[in-house]
């Protein structure tokens, strides 16, 4: 078991490895509730990102008083990666990952000692908010609120004719024997030149974009590169399943969805289209923020916190 400090807190956490019930080891960690806890709060990342990642975020969470739980997804950062390439993302499905998140809270959660006692939530980011929504229809009755940070409801791809022709050869790919291969404009590794594009995709902030470099520098085992086909077709699969009449009709909690309005990276709209006209569900958009605002610029980031800490009711 490994200690993990984030910035300006007094309580640490602690970093072990759960080993699920196929025998995949995945890295967690823990901040367990005390007293002053308001609520337990279990972040789950977006693709291709890591625990070390989200501390200024995590920091922001333990100085609101709350105990917070959060894993690396299955074939990302420290946990098992599901090809011997281990800078391939990959999968075959997505169920795996709300198995896991479900299994990780069943397990690690609920043993917090006032897990019976604290209401639990949800923050989700990207890839993660996706996680979040097929783990709230399948495993419903333990989470009481979620937030949803730019949730993966569909890809960017462009306009329609586009997007459809670009996931029929995702398909196709996979069903000549193609899966396990990194998909068209994946890279296994990212020149500084795109390393620069990607930045401008994701955050106006080049400090804390910089930030991730600095820690995959500091352990490159914490690296992901491209998605396989098979990855890109496990999504499309998982989108279509989300996709049918009355799956949300099966989540009644309060979900609060939180759109940025530059995200080039998933499908805004599409998260509206899905998510709209549910009562339990308020959309709201982060006027110029990009995909990932929770390390955007500190106005982005304000706007952020105001409406997650008003959903939340932290005073």
């Amino acid at each position: 078991m490994t200690v993990i400090d984030l910035p300006n807190q007094n309580r640490s956490g602690q970093i072990k490895y759960q080993t699920m019930k196929d025998g995949a080891k995945l890295r967690t960690a823990s901040w367990t509730s005390d007293n002053n806890s308001k609520a337990i709060v279990i972040l789950v990342h977006g693709h291709r990102e890591f625990m070390e990642k989200y501390n200024e975020f995590s920091a922001d969470l333990l100085g609101r008083n709350f105990a917070l739980y959060a894993l690396d997804n299955r074939g990302q950062g420290l946990s098992d990666r599901l090809l011997p390439d281990r800078v391939k993302s990959h999968a075959d499905r997505f169920d795996i990952f709300s198995e896991d998140l479900n299994e990780f809270i069943s397990k690690t959660v609920m043993a917090d000692p006032r897990a019976n006692e604290l209401p639990i939530y949800l923050i989700a980011h990207s890839m993660g908010g996706h996680i979040s929504l097929r783990y709230l229809h399948d495993f419903p009755g333990v989470i009481s609120k979620a937030v949803l940070m730019s949730p993966m409801i569909d890809f960017n791809l462009g306009i329609s004719v586009v997007k459809s022709l670009l996931k029929k050869t995702i398909r196709l790919a996979n069903f000549i024997g193609f899966k396990e291969t990194l998909a068209f404009g994946q890279k296994a590794f990212q020149s500084k030149n795109s390393r620069l594009i990607k930045q401008k995709l994701l955050t106006h902030d080049k400090r804390r974009y910089a930030s991730e470099a600095e820690l995959i520098q500091s352990n490159p085992d914490l690296y992901v590169g491209g998605a396989t086909f098979g990855w890109l077709k496990a999504a499309l699969d998982s989108m279509r399943e989300m996709h049918q009449p009355g799956y949300l009709d099966d989540i009644s909690i309060p979900l609060l969805v939180i759109l940025p309005e530059k995200d080039k990276v998933v499908d805004s709209q599409a998260s509206r289209d899905l998510l709209s006209g549910y009562d339990n569900i308020r959309i709201t958009t982060i006027k110029g923020a990009r995909h990932e605002i929770y390390r955007e610029h500190d106005e982005y980031r304000d706007h952020l916190w105001q409406e997650i800490d008003a959903f939340l009711t932290v005073q």
